[in-house]
Protein backbone atom coordinates (compact mmCIF):
# COMPACT_ATOMS: atom_id res chain seq x y z
CA UNK A 1 0.00 0.00 0.00
CA UNK A 2 1.37 3.64 -0.66
CA UNK A 3 0.82 5.75 1.82
CA UNK A 4 2.85 8.97 0.24
CA UNK A 5 0.75 11.72 1.15
CA UNK A 6 1.82 15.42 1.38
CA UNK A 7 2.35 17.36 4.62
CA UNK A 8 -0.16 19.24 5.75
CA UNK A 9 -2.81 17.35 4.38
CA UNK A 10 -5.78 16.29 6.88
CA UNK A 11 -6.44 12.15 6.87
CA UNK A 12 -8.51 10.06 8.54
CA UNK A 13 -6.59 6.02 9.11
CA UNK A 14 -8.21 3.54 9.85
CA UNK A 15 -5.55 0.43 11.24
CA UNK A 16 -5.90 -3.30 11.06
CA UNK A 17 -7.27 -3.59 14.07
CA UNK A 18 -9.89 -0.54 13.32
CA UNK A 19 -8.96 1.86 15.41
CA UNK A 20 -9.44 5.43 13.70
CA UNK A 21 -6.99 8.47 14.04
CA UNK A 22 -7.84 11.78 11.86
CA UNK A 23 -4.80 14.37 11.57
CA UNK A 24 -2.41 15.95 9.88
CA UNK A 25 0.47 14.55 8.17
CA UNK A 26 3.75 16.08 9.40
CA UNK A 27 6.55 13.53 6.99
CA UNK A 28 6.40 10.56 4.93
CA UNK A 29 9.34 8.23 5.27
CA UNK A 30 10.25 6.14 1.84
CA UNK A 31 10.90 2.23 2.18
CA UNK A 32 14.84 3.28 1.15
CA UNK A 33 14.69 5.41 4.23
CA UNK A 34 13.32 3.11 6.83
CA UNK A 35 15.64 1.17 9.11
CA UNK A 36 12.70 -1.86 8.15
CA UNK A 37 12.64 -0.90 4.35
CA UNK A 38 9.04 -0.29 5.11
CA UNK A 39 7.11 3.19 4.45
CA UNK A 40 6.13 5.29 7.25
CA UNK A 41 3.91 8.12 7.98
CA UNK A 42 3.65 10.03 10.82
CA UNK A 43 0.71 12.59 11.46
CA UNK A 44 -0.25 15.12 14.23
CA UNK A 45 -3.75 13.61 15.62
CA UNK A 46 -5.99 17.02 16.25
CA UNK A 47 -8.08 15.44 18.42
CA UNK A 48 -8.58 12.67 21.71
CA UNK A 49 -5.79 11.35 23.40
CA UNK A 50 -3.01 11.51 21.16
CA UNK A 51 -4.18 15.07 20.16
CA UNK A 52 -0.66 17.39 18.93
CA UNK A 53 1.36 14.18 19.57
CA UNK A 54 3.18 13.06 16.57
CA UNK A 55 2.27 9.23 16.05
CA UNK A 56 4.05 7.38 13.57
CA UNK A 57 3.03 4.07 11.59
CA UNK A 58 3.82 1.87 9.03
CA UNK A 59 2.32 0.86 5.70
CA UNK A 60 1.37 -3.09 7.35
CA UNK A 61 -0.27 -1.38 10.27
CA UNK A 62 -3.04 0.45 7.93
CA UNK A 63 -5.85 -0.56 6.64
CA UNK A 64 -7.11 2.20 4.50
CA UNK A 65 -6.53 5.89 4.54
CA UNK A 66 -9.35 8.77 3.24
CA UNK A 67 -8.04 12.37 2.71
CA UNK A 68 -10.66 15.07 4.86
CA UNK A 69 -11.56 17.87 3.13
Amino acid sequence: MDIFYDSGKKIKVTFIDDQTLVGIVDHWTSANDSEDGIQELTIKPIDGELKDQLVNFNENEVSTIEIIK
